[in-house]
């Protein structure tokens, strides 16, 4: 009997192929181009199946499942810059061959998902790009956010601060709970369409719980509108942890008078607590080896409540004690921003990442916690975040609400707090530990020790321009950047690689993101006529000669950037193709007759690990001060690229592992300075 149901879609071209040993299943396939989002939007919400997403009440159309042929072709045309002319024509057959005869029965059966489902592709990408991910979170998922340093003059003066956080995240959860939040609309590419606000109910309150075969996620259940529910954070100091309720049913509640007397009190005992268990550092261990580890600490009673009470919790504050200024010291180029004493910008991108390893501040973390706010004795402050319940914009926005509101009541009642007579002092977590958990918390040690040392990070501020000039040249900053950074690789390599950037598709119900691809045929022909030099000695002078004119250069720049602009509005409007190829990968293996039946070949295949290898992994992070964030590159000979374009400069977090023998942040970082400079000379050279 056929599993997949008959379905007639509009148009001309019908397929058919054999499902099972006799039966013939009919479907057609569309061949009108892509609705723009605003037509797309009202067939929704007119004649077809809605999605209704409950939360701020808007009714977004579902994540679209795109053309398997369109996607097929997309693939190829990716592929090229990546592979040689033997390579193109193996997968061009492989190509054809999915697309003749496997892939259409299985993007049948993604139309049948799409229909089922809220978001067809939300639980496959999720476990493909996070859960599933066995790798430690810091460095590799975790980003950092450094918040511009504050000064601090006293311990009061840090428990008042962190006491207006909380405060601010207090109230922004009363409006999550009242689904008060206003819904935030596209400013680009149809603007003013509603987006999905899933995100921002998930960020305050949730964890991610290690798991022997895939991790999963606790997100705290929605109270009824306007329901008192019971509210905690956690609070870690030299590695020891407490329990701070902040809010109960019967009482209310707390003033920041009274959460600041709550800090006062962890600031002033942690100290005195002589060799308190590093705990935390097990949450920086790969994923496997903490589940099994968290598993031996669940066999106490008084463990398990610890470990439910931290994964319940708001989110979690850390009160650091300041990295040695020496700590990651190396030689940056551009201007120096913010930085706190004599620590330059990334020896705080590292606290923020991952504290420094376990002779500083990584005990003093709970990596799984989606929120955790660091505040650092000497005035650094920051953010490390888990990633899989939100993406950096939601998370951002947050944040910089939260520092908005602390920022906004500077000077006021900063005397130290009365004391709170009747509040009883916060719960310190006591562990049952056994020998095993020890050995468990030294091989973590150890082991993100050795990861905190192989990070190569630099903090790079282009101070020569910004998106203001960028805009003046009619391109869009992120196209722009983009584009240098493809340049600065290929100067550097010789060559183009798989590149990742993500892109939002928060238009749909449940969206994330999909991935926007670079390296394109047209980037490839227009780096490669950038970089064509050629010196020649004629009598002993030293003469240069451009291979291809300016008026050539600026007709491929002009070129890649309207492809580069496609592939960002395709994906933002669902069309990418990374969703779609995963989609039907695990659609095989869900489909497949038996456990161990092979994938097709276009999955096994060495160009789909190719075109998965991602040796430089980007992203636009855009804050609205003078913050920024960065993360850990995602393969061991790849960059981290994050990068935060200002009015008149760019900030960008470079990162990469010292023990690869190809990549170096310092070399990555002078090559983008000059493919920067190079463009802005050619696109203000007299025409």
């Amino acid at each position: 009997m056929c599993t997949f149901p008959q379905a007639v879609y509009e148009n001309r071209t019908i397929c058919k192929f054999r499902c099972g040993k006799s039966h013939w299943v009919r479907f057609r396939t569309f061949r009108r181009p892509v609705l723009p989002i605003k037509r797309l939007a009202r067939r929704f919400l007119g004649k077809e199946p809605t999605c209704t997403q409950h939360i701020g009440l808007v009714r977004l159309p579902k994540l679209p499942l795109p053309l398997l042929e369109q996607t097929l072709a997309k693939y190829e045309k990716t592929m090229q810059p990546l592979l040689d002319e033997k390579g193109q024509m193996k997968l061009r057959n492989i190509i054809r061959e999915f697309g003749e005869k496997l892939g259409p029965r299985l993007q049948l059966y993604l139309l049948e998902q799409q229909r089922l489902k809220e978001n067809w592709a939300y639980d496959y990408w999720l476990n493909d790009m996070y859960l599933k991910n066995q790798n430690a979170l810091p460095v590799n998922s975790n980003p950092g956010m450094v918040f511009p340093p504050r000064k601090f003059t006293t311990i009061l003066d840090i428990a008042r601060f962190a006491s207006r956080l909380l405060e601010a995240a207090l109230d922004h959860k009363a409006i999550l709970n009242r689904r008060d939040l206003p819904v935030e609309k596209a400013t680009s590419r149809e603007p003013g369409q509603p987006l999905c606000m899933a995100q921002y109910y998930r960020i305050l309150g949730s964890c991610r719980i290690p798991g022997e075969y895939g991790d999963s996620q606790y997100i705290s259940p929605k109270p009824a509108p306007n329901e008192m529910v019971n509210e905690h954070v956690i609070v870690i100091c030299r590695s020891q942890l407490y329990c701070v309720p902040v809010q109960a049913c019967d009482r209310g509640r707390l003033s920041e008078d009274e959460l600041c007397s709550q800090l006062l009190h962890i600031l002033d005992d942690a100290p005195c607590l002589n060799n308190p268990p590093p705990v935390g550092l097990l949450t920086g261990w790969k994923r496997p080896l903490w589940a099994e580890a968290r598993a031996s600490l669940a066999h106490d009673e008084r463990n398990r409540r610890n470990l439910d009470l931290i994964a319940k919790s708001l989110l979690v504050i850390c009160l650091d004690e300041a990295l040695p200024p020496s700590f990651n010291c190396r030689l940056h180029r551009g201007a120096k921003g913010h930085s706190a004493g004599n620590r330059d910008e990334a020896n705080l991108s590292a606290q923020m990442l991952h504290g420094g390893g376990s002779g500083f501040n990584s005990a003093n973390r709970w990596f799984d916690k989606t929120i955790q706010i660091i505040i650092s004795g000497d005035g650094a402050c920051g953010l490390c975040y888990e990633h899989s319940s939100a993406e950096g914009v939601t998370v951002i926005n947050l944040m910089e609400k939260l520092w908005d509101y602390a920022d906004s009541k500077m000077g006021e009642n900063d005397v130290p707090a009365s004391s709170i007579a009747h509040l009883p002092p916060p719960e310190r977590l006591e562990w049952n530990l056994t020998k095993e958990d020890y050995a468990n918390m030294e091989e973590a040690a150890k082991f993100l020790d050795n990861l905190v040392k192989d990070l190569d990070f630099q903090v790079f501020r282009f101070n020569n321009y910004g998106k203001n000039f960028i805009k003046s040249c009619n391109v869009s900053p992120d196209v722009y950047i983009q584009l240098a950074l493809q340049l600065a690789y290929y100067r550097l390599y010789g060559k183009l690689t798989a590149t990742y950037e993500s892109a939002s598709t928060r238009r749909f119900a449940l969206g994330r993101v999909d991935c926007i691809r670079s390296a394109s045929p047209e980037a490839l022909a227009w780096v490669t006529a950038m970089s064509q030099l050629k010196e020649d000695d004629m009598l002993n002078k030293k003469v240069t000669f451009h291979l291809v004119s300016d008026e050539e250069k600026l007709k491929l720049w002009n070129e890649a950037v309207m492809q580069q602009t496609r592939e960002m509005v395709d994906n933002i409007l669902g069309q990418g193709i990374d969703i779609h190829l995963l989609g039907l990968r695990e659609a095989a293996r869900e489909t497949s007759p038996h456990a161990n039946y092979p994938l097709p070949e276009i999955f096994t295949d060495g160009s789909y690990r190719l075109a998965n290898k991602f040796l430089l992994s980007t992203s636009q992070v855009s804050t609205s001060g003078d913050s920024f964030m960065g993360y850990g590159p995602v393969e061991q000979n790849g960059y981290g690229a994050s990068y935060n374009p200002k009015a008149d400069c760019i900030i960008f977090c470079l990162s990469a592992f010292w023990s690869s023998e190809v990549t170096s942040t310092s070399r990555f970082a002078q090559a983008l300075e000059e493919s920067l400079n190079m463009m802005q000379a050619l696109l203000t050279r007299p025409q």
